[in-house]
């Protein structure tokens, strides 16, 4: 009887103090439901380097710049599974590229730009400059989609009450875009602060992200100039009264890891997933060998015979494969830690000597040119120690009767390994000619213009 009654009084203790235990701890309890490796909330600057690093990874990737851009501006010709190059896709070729630009960096960007705006500890200059920084990138990412699908959905895209968002006119968009950028850009303090960790592009510098928001806005008045000339002078204008990039020193450059995981998608492409599908073209081999440029030598690799050989652009998978062994591959752009160029000094320049053209801006138009030569020079290495770069330019003047031709020369050499830019840029300035083999038999996507429903 005593060890019965014992037990029961341990047991009346043991319910007691689990009962004291639940009622203390039902707090930590609860918090076994929730899984430290899948957060519910993640800070703003977080999801600004993932919408970064999607865009410029995207940007840079084989299947946009490599399969698409490079081969459309002919910098490359494909040395088997040729069916790009001879223009044989279809719209599921691109399905990656346009779920990535709308389900990863735009929806990150947006989401990223609510919770500034419901975080009360981010204040005055701190939150206009941060929320500048996202409206700039999203800026460019629809940019880029009307660039290369026309109309796109816009006005109702990221938002969950339209789950089949309408499609606005790229023209529409265009002006907004403008508009957008603009303001975004006149918004920045550069007194103020801005993420103190996250932004992958400058750091948080916002004198750097004012000049560049400036320079993004220059090209995308330019690039309506052919269609809206007085939208163009106006945005050029305030592109400049903001202030673009002033040198070198200012490009937007984005630098890839060592690190095989965030390494420069082409040469994860060309290394890790050992694939070895481009060649450098003909076109761009014989075009800078008789321009005498130096930046042949490290666009393109020697063959085994010492030689820099291009493979003709558009040939069958039999013609190409027959030449595979024969003929240069890239070169330096295919390293792992090879940038991607967001915008810089070379292109500015070469925006502005075509402004002075057009009547946008008064200034030396010959003297743009050669700056943005020189930078373009500048960026693959090359120096004038030698005399190298003001021979050259000696050698190609600038042709003021035949402007459109000298800028659209220069900007398809400056754009190497920026394939999505260079094909917008020969769209709208028609130069350098397309090759004869490119659009004798096919529908040349190469030969379409850039901003199509104007």
């Amino acid at each position: 009887m005593k060890f019965r009654n014992k037990f029961k009084s341990i047991r009346t203790l043991v319910l007691g103090v689990i009962v004291f235990g639940l009622a203390s701890c039902s707090d930590n309890l609860l918090d076994l439901n929730v899984d430290p490796n899948s957060p519910t909330t993640v800070p703003a600057s977080n999801l600004v380097t993932q919408a970064q690093y999607n865009f410029f990874d995207r940007m840079h990737s084989r299947v946009l710049n490599g399969e698409w851009g490079m081969l459309m501006v002919q910098h490359w010709a494909q040395n088997e599974y040729c069916e790009e190059s001879r223009y044989v896709v279809d719209g599921n070729s691109f399905d990656g590229t346009w779920q990535n630009f709308y389900a990863s960096s735009l929806n990150e960007l947006s989401v990223a730009r609510s919770i500034i705006e419901g975080d009360e500890t981010v204040v005055g200059a701190a939150r206009v400059n941060q929320l500048a920084i996202i409206d700039i990138m999203k800026t460019v990412s629809f940019q880029t989609l009307t660039e290369l699908w026309g109309d796109v959905p816009y006005t109702e895209a990221l938002n969950t009450e339209f789950p089949k968002p309408s499609y606005d006119t790229q023209a529409d968009i265009w002006s907004d875009l403008l508009a957008s950028l603009d303001a975004s850009v006149a918004s920045i303090d550069v007194s103020g602060g801005s993420f103190v960790s996250g932004d992958i592009v400058y750091n948080g510098d916002m004198t750097a992200w004012k000049k560049l928001g400036a320079s993004l806005l220059l090209r995308m008045a330019m690039r309506v100039s052919d269609v809206d000339d007085a939208a163009a002078s106006t945005y050029v204008g305030k592109a400049i009264g903001h202030g673009v990039l002033e040198s070198s020193a200012d490009n937007a450059v984005f630098n890839f890891s060592s690190d095989p995981s965030t390494a420069n998608p082409l040469y994860i492409d060309n290394v890790i997933n050992n694939r070895d599908d481009f060649a450098v073209s003909e076109p761009l081999v014989t075009t800078l060998t008789a321009m005498g440029d130096p930046r042949l030598s490290v666009y393109a690799a020697e063959t085994n015979s010492g030689e820099i050989i291009g493979m003709p652009y558009g040939l069958t998978d039999p013609e190409a494969f027959a030449l595979k062994d024969n003929t240069s591959r890239p070169a330096t752009v295919r390293d792992a830690t090879s940038p991607h160029v967001f915008i810089d000094y070379a292109e500015v320049s070469f925006l502005l000597a075509e402004a002075v053209e057009r009547g946008y801006t008064s200034g030396d138009a010959a003297e743009h040119y050669a700056n943005g030569v020189t930078a373009s020079m500048n960026f693959w290495g090359f120096d004038d120690t030698a005399g190298a770069i003001s021979g050259y330019i000696a050698a190609n003047p600038y042709d003021a009767a035949n402007w459109k031709q000298s800028l659209g020369m220069q900007k398809w050499i400056a754009f190497y390994s920026n394939g999505v830019q260079a094909w917008a840029e020969w769209r709208r300035l028609d130069f350098p000619p397309v090759s004869s083999s490119c659009c004798s038999k096919y529908t040349c996507y190469t030969c379409e213009t850039s901003i199509s429903s104007f």
